[in-house]
């Protein structure tokens, strides 16, 4: 079987894409244990994209060897679950639940060494299909419940927000489809198009995942029961102070902050803006800055530009304010701006 120069060329590529950015970022000094862990995952990338120039040997390059290689590259996975963990609940990292992951895997292995069949071969793919699967209902679960979190718990998201991680998913799902083919009929066509979906799915990791900033997740410390039984003995008050002493206009402010400045458990907070006010607490802080601050400046100050009204709302980031100010107005600043006259 031949492989054509093209294929070399992008085995070279990805795997001094993925060595220099190991490099970049594990020689970072203010790296995080999320960017380490993106990091390693980078080299180990980096080795198994590097084992494929065997196939530049003629006398390498035949169906056996293509079996093991495909054997190797379904290590692979285990570096999604390892990132997506890693992601969605900080410092989850540890060598010996890494070495869990890895023991099916390497089981799988060590019984095709020893009986190189078909049918063990068949066996780990549809092994491999099954983590596949499991890999993306277990990415949606967490990530909607991650940002759910987000959601109740901070009015600055920006440096949190792991929406983009469907963008992943995106390029995760096409690199192990364009596995399981070859896994079943090699096509260097096909085998050039994972280079490149792998690239590109650890690239938006890459991009968004060394600025994200981790969180720790703190669970409900009261149970529905309680709550209920409790009832928002702060119900009308919450909303006199945070408009009164207009706390919103903090950029960083956290639902934590807000309960105690009004003297009550987060989790009761949390619970009376999803059940008694129907929202979430950064809408309900967003919807304030602009209700109470944007809209005011846009109309009675029309020289100022989008970027300061969003700033004096209390908005880190005039993306963010953009894109809340359409949520919640139907338009844009501008285009708002725009209707009223003031352009």
């Amino acid at each position: 079987m031949t492989t054509p120069p093209s294929a070399f060329f992008l085995v070279g590529a990805a795997t001094a894409y993925f060595t220099l950015s190991a490099t970049q970022i594990l020689f970072c000094k203010n790296r995080n244990r999320l960017q380490t862990t993106l990091g390693w995952i980078f080299v180990l990338w980096a080795i198994l994209n590097l084992k494929d120039i065997i196939l530049v040997f003629p006398e390498y390059n035949n169906k056996e060897t293509v079996k093991y290689i495909l054997l190797i590259d379904g290590w692979s996975i285990i570096t999604y679950y390892i990132f997506l963990y890693e992601l969605t609940k900080n410092k989850w990292t540890t060598w010996r639940k890494v070495l869990l992951f890895c023991l099916p895997f390497a089981v799988f292995s060590i019984i095709y060494i020893v009986f190189p069949t078909n049918i063990v071969l068949n066996t780990y793919v549809v092994f491999l299909w099954l983590c596949a699967a499991a890999f993306f209902v277990i990415g949606f679960v967490k990530s909607k419940k991650y940002i759910k979190y987000i959601h109740d718990n901070y009015s600055n998201i920006d440096e949190i927000d792991i929406s983009w991680l469907k963008y992943m998913f995106f390029f995760a799902f096409l690199e192990q489809s364009l596995y399981f083919i070859n896994a079943y009929s090699y096509n260097s066509l096909i085998d050039i198009l994972y280079y490149a979906s792998a690239i590109g799915m650890w690239q938006i990791a890459r991009a968004y995942g060394t600025t994200l900033k981790p969180i720790n997740i703190i669970e409900p410390t009261v149970t529905p029961k309680e709550m209920e039984s409790k009832g928002y003995s702060f119900a009308g008050n919450i909303e006199k102070k945070v408009e009164g002493e207009e706390l919103y206009l903090n950029k960083d402010l956290t639902l934590t902050d807000l309960a105690k400045a009004i003297g009550t458990n987060r989790t009761y907070l949390s619970d009376y803006f999803c059940n008694h006010k129907h929202t979430t607490f950064y809408d309900y802080i967003n919807q304030l800055r602009i209700e109470q601050m944007a809209i005011p400046m846009i109309q009675q100050h029309p020289e100022y530009t989008v970027e300061y009204v969003a700033s004096e709302s209390g908005f880190k980031h005039v993306s963010t304010f953009r894109r809340a100010f359409t949520k919640l107005m139907g338009k844009s600043p501008s285009q708002y701006r725009s209707e009223l006259g003031l352009t």
